[in-house]
């Protein structure tokens, strides 16, 4: 008696067993699938990250790409201020030399005689 007794309660047992088997086994499956769900909206969320920050990348190359530019025209312009600049310093230079020679024609004469000697004398040694 004492077996048949036992015996039924392990069945119960076993059959219990197997039920809670059954069901950790169908709530895995059901994690597995809710995993695999969440797995592909991390996929898609990531596409869509990489789209924008490639579209961002770009957007950002544009500018920079328009502020060099912008700036590269603005240092060409100023270039050619500058040279302009010293075209101007130059021809009045030369304007106020010629004049001085018109004026002091002797005086340059020896000056520049002054200055031959000067640089020979520097060239021998």
């Amino acid at each position: 008696m004492a077996n048949g007794l036992f015996s039924s309660r392990s069945k119960t047992l076993r059959s219990g067993l197997r039920e809670e088997a059954q069901a950790v086994e169908e709530q895995i499956a059901e994690l597995r699938a809710e995993i695999a769900a969440l797995a592909g909206s991390l996929a898609g969320d990531a596409r869509k990250a990489r789209r924008k920050a490639g579209a961002a990348a770009q957007d950002l190359a544009g500018d920079l790409k328009e502020r060099a530019e912008s700036d590269l025209h603005d240092m060409i312009a100023a270039g050619e201020d500058i040279l302009a600049s010293l075209q101007d310093r130059y021809r009045q230079s030369g304007k106020e030399i010629r004049r001085s020679v018109h004026e002091h024609p002797l005086a340059a004469l020896g000056l520049a005689a002054a200055a031959g000697f000067v640089i020979a004398a520097l060239m021998r040694r």
